[in-house]
């Protein structure tokens, strides 16, 4: 039975750090994405400023708002495991003050931080390029 339990143990901890890493490069193609998609509006005031073409505007809406929904599944979902990652725990680990820390972390505000914070991007990404 023992030899059960820490398999199980180990299988834990490597989903745990398995989602973390997904979290991490998530943020990271969020930002580098993010960073690429202004760099069109800046770069692109021709074709996609107030001058520019409404179906370039419309497929580059279209873009940013899709990717941004994508990125925040992905980050959220990653949130969501990782916090649930709380209910794995081995009962010896719970007194360790870094486990009191992670189980006391306010997941639901994480998760509605990057909501926003995505809602925020793509609103004004959209808002860039047809204002």
């Amino acid at each position: 039975m023992k030899m059960m339990t820490e398999r199980t143990e180990d299988h834990g901890i490597f989903w745990s750090a398995m989602r973390q890493r997904d979290i991490l490069a998530g943020l990271c193609i969020f930002v580098a994405a993010n960073v690429l998609l202004l760099g069109i509006v800046v770069l692109g005031q021709g074709t996609l400023g107030h001058d520019g073409s409404h179906d370039a505007k419309v497929a580059f809406a279209i873009i940013a708002v899709a990717l941004n929904l994508l990125m925040w599944l992905w980050n959220d979902s990653g949130i969501k495991d990782v916090a649930a990652s709380n209910k794995d725990v081995a009962d010896d680990d719970r007194q360790l003050a870094i486990v009191q820390e992670f189980q006391k972390a306010p997941w639901n505000f994480y998760r509605a931080i990057v909501l926003i914070i995505t809602l925020l991007v793509a609103g004004s990404l959209v808002y860039a390029v047809f204002w």
